[in-house]
Formats: C-alpha cells, sequence, structure tokens
C-alpha cells in the first residue's frame, strides 16, 4: 500500500551497512544483501508507519538498547547464515573454477532467506 512502511527496514539495511564492510570474506553483493535483509526483517517485531509523526515515534521507540541488540542479533544471524550458504556459486576465481569442475556432484542444502526455522 502507498504510504505505508515498515521501519524496521531502514534499521535493518542501516545495520547492514555498517557491518558488511568490516567482513570481507562475506558476499555483499545485491542479491545476497536482500536475502539477509528478509532473513533479520522475518525474525523482528515489525514497526509500521504512515505519517512523519509514525516515523519519529518509531526512532524514538527503536533508540532503546534492547530494541538495537535485537536488530543486531537478527542482523548478525542473517549474515551468519547467509554468508555461509549465498544462493549463487562463490564470486572468487579460485572457488569458481573449483564450482565448475564440481557441477557433476550434488547441490549443496542452502537456507532459504525467508524461511521462520528457529535456529
Amino acid at each position: 500500500m502507498e504510504g505505508l512502511k515498515n521501519m524496521m527496514e531502514d534499521n535493518v539495511e542501516h545495520t547492514l551497512n555498517q557491518l558488511l564492510p568490516t567482513m570481507p570474506n562475506v558476499c555483499s553483493c545485491d542479491d545476497c544483501k536482500l536475502d539477509m535483509a528478509t532473513y533479520a526483517l522475518n525474525r523482528l517485531q515489525p514497526k509500521y508507519a504512515r505519517t512523519a509523526k509514525g516515523i519519529v515515534m518509531h526512532r524514538f521507540d527503536t533508540a532503546s538498547s534492547q530494541v538495537e541488540a535485537e536488530i543486531l542479533t537478527a542482523v548478525v544471524s542473517a549474515i551468519t547464515i547467509i554468508g555461509s550458504h549465498p544462493h549463487h556459486p562463490p564470486l572468487n576465481t579460485a572457488n569458481a573454477e573449483q564450482a565448475s569442475s564440481d557441477n557433476d556432484s550434488a547441490p549443496s542444502e542452502q537456507v532459504p532467506a525467508d524461511s521462520n526455522t528457529a535456529e
């Protein structure tokens, strides 16, 4: 719906953008970032707003250390899970050559980003 926004999306995106540059061994392509955001958002309570006042109230609500810790925990979990099971072949050339020679083997099990399973 137009004018309706889950404000947690902004919080998760901000946290991902802060953490991923500190983790050079984790893929941060757009697909992986979207998978990570999806994974984290499915584990956080949504906070919807549709007015400027609602947005300000959300920022006030998420300023608590408890909410910040919940967001950080969900994002770190998403980075860990999606980073170790990206939905694409490895992007560096050494791993890409290995992956192409392994095409005849069974595909590895991947965790869907939108799953709601508990860790």
